[in-house]
């Protein structure tokens, strides 16, 4: 309780009492630390001092003709050198420290960029040797934390820390001691208050005091009390088993009141904001005009189902309604892959035997007209013509030859691969192609493994690689990704491309259904026929004007039959 009588009793108490031996303790370590860092300023500015006294005593030599200029800085350089920390730029430039040549770049503080914060303070001490212009420097950092300040304080904050410890410790005893019959008094009173069992909880009805009289009859008072909530608690706990056994989703109308839900409702719900606000919106009225109905809408960028079914419940009293749903998502989801799958047949077959009808003859169109491009003798615009005509029928070849691909079964030999090898050779492969037209492509490896069919997973990576490049004409972002789910790994291809209408997605899978002038068509549907022919699935979400995102899942590994 945030105003319980004990933390009144104990928190005024230990401020009391910690406040100034903190403050104490705060002081005396402030002080120590000022005192430990002038001592080491002036211990290290008259190490500097001493070192511009020497050169200046070495200067003097040289200018007598004792010693040549080399040897003094040669003499002064050793003593410098062996200084732990020091640094010396020469006349030229050249920064060195302990004998080796140190980039200035690499030194926060010669750059003017060392960070003070309240527990650390750094500062550089500087002494010019002017008779060679040399510039010594020596860094150096203060804190709370480092040197011989805690030594030299342990004694004070050992005492601190036993007097405040000790000081908690008898505080707590007292507060407790206090507080506690009337924070028992005061918990059984809540309990009740909230119909909660308030047996085995301790009481002070063994006192003799005001409380003890005040605690024994309060006790006798509920006895009744608990044994009606005790029949009570057993039908309402019989009636949520019921409610909450099942799956569905359950809503009681009542007019004129808040409306009341099960655990299945509730579930789905919290998962789905959208759901919830039509659920609220339902009225007694609303409900008889109803019967059955089926909802959809979007979550989280994918588009879900329910059936939902309304009885209205006849009542002497408040008029009420029962409301029932149900996510049928994942059932459309199979409903729509088992009817794409038998279109897809369908075509399949139909779309073979055009194929074949039309090869034949095209062929020899094409034999006939190379054969007259070789005879005859072509003006310069019929030549140009044969050519065009040329390119056309391998154009007609070429989707004969994926529509035969996609209604000819295509034999797997699976096995198990590494997503990222694959990724990584696609990536290598399609780089200079989403160089030109300014896609970036990103990788994020996750070390994962599918049991598949190594030709068809390079294949079906393609078209998605290349549809998504495609789809960025302006430019964007490829995210390539996988990860594993229990026995799936799940393959993740997403662009920032254009986007695509919910009529469009529900159709890209779809034979010679197409959005480009170029396109035949028939890309996505192998890729589809390959997915479903390695035990994989595949799908795909959308928003106009932000991006598209496949996801294909295939298993990790199955039993060899």
């Amino acid at each position: 309780m945030r105003h319980s009588i004990e933390r009144k009793i104990l928190v005024p108490f230990l401020i009391i009492v910690l406040v100034p031996i903190f403050i104490i303790g705060a002081v005396s370590m402030w002080s120590s630390y000022q005192s430990e860092k002038q001592l080491k300023q002036a211990t290290a500015q008259e190490h500097l001092t001493s070192l511009g006294r020497y050169a200046a005593k070495l200067d003097d030599r040289v200018k007598s003709g004792d010693m040549v200029e080399e040897e003094a800085k040669s003499l002064i350089k050793i003593m410098i050198d062996e200084t732990n920390g020091l640094y010396v730029e020469e006349a030229d430039g050249t920064l060195s420290s302990e004998g080796e040549v140190v980039q200035s770049s690499e030194l926060d503080w010669y750059n003017g960029e060392a960070k003070t914060s309240f527990f650390t303070e750094n500062t550089v001490l500087t002494e010019q040797i002017e008779q060679w212009n040399w510039t010594l420097y020596q860094p150096m950092s203060f804190s709370f934390y480092s040197g011989s300040l805690p030594n030299i304080q342990k004694y004070t904050l050992l005492i601190s820390i036993f007097t405040g410890v000790i000081a908690v410790q008898i505080t707590i005893i007292l507060a407790y001691h206090l507080s506690k019959p009337i924070k028992n008094l005061a918990a059984f009173c809540k309990r009740i208050a909230l119909g909660e069992r308030t047996k085995g909880m301790e009481m002070n009805d063994n006192r003799k005091d005001e409380i003890g009289v005040l605690s024994s009859s309060l006790k006798d008072m509920v006895e009744t009390l608990d044994e009606r909530n005790a029949q009570i608690d057993k039908i309402k706990k019989l009636n949520e088993t019921i409610l909450n056994s099942v799956h569905v989703g359950m809503v009681l109308v009542i007019e004129g009141a808040d409306s009341v839900y099960n655990e299945a409702a509730q579930t789905m719900m919290n998962e789905d904001p959208l759901l919830k606000e039509r659920l609220g919106k339902l009225t007694i009225h609303e409900t008889k005009r109803r019967s059955e109905e089926i909802w959809d809408h979007k979550r989280k960028e994918e588009k879900v189902f329910y059936a939902v079914s309304y009885k209205v419940l006849g009542t002497s009293e408040k008029q009420r309604s029962i409301i029932t749903f149900e996510d049928i998502t994942h059932r459309r989801k199979l409903e729509q892959r088992v009817e794409r799958m038998s279109r897809l047949a369908s075509l399949g077959e139909m779309a073979s035997g055009i194929a074949h009808e039309i090869r034949n003859p095209l062929a020899g169109i094409k034999t006939t007209t190379e054969l007259l491009t070789r005879r005859l003798e072509l003006t310069k615009d019929q030549l140009t013509l044969t050519e065009n005509m040329l390119l056309d029928i391998d154009r007609v070849n070429k989707i004969i030859t994926n529509i035969l691909q996609f209604s000819r079964p295509m034999e797997t030999n699976p096995s198990l691969l590494k997503v990222d090898d694959t990724l990584n050779s696609l990536v290598l492969l399609m780089k200079t192609i989403a160089n030109e037209k300014n896609v970036v492509l990103h990788h994020f490896e996750n070390d994962t493994e599918v049991y598949v069919d190594r030709d068809h997973l390079r294949q079906i990576l393609l078209n998605l690689i290349l549809n998504g490049i495609n789809a960025m004409p302006e430019g964007g972002e490829l995210i390539l990704s996988s990860f594993q789910r229990e026995s799936d790994v799940t393959i993740m291809i997403a662009d920032t491309g254009v986007g695509m209408e919910d009529t469009v997605m529900e159709k890209i899978f779809d034979p010679f259904y197409t959005t480009r002038a170029e396109g035949t068509g028939l890309g996505l549907s192998i890729v589809h026929q390959l997915v479903v022919q390695n035990n994989g699935e595949i799908d795909v979400k959308s928003i106009l004007g932000k991006g598209t995102e496949f996801s294909i899942t295939f298993p990790t590994g199955r039993e060899e039959k």
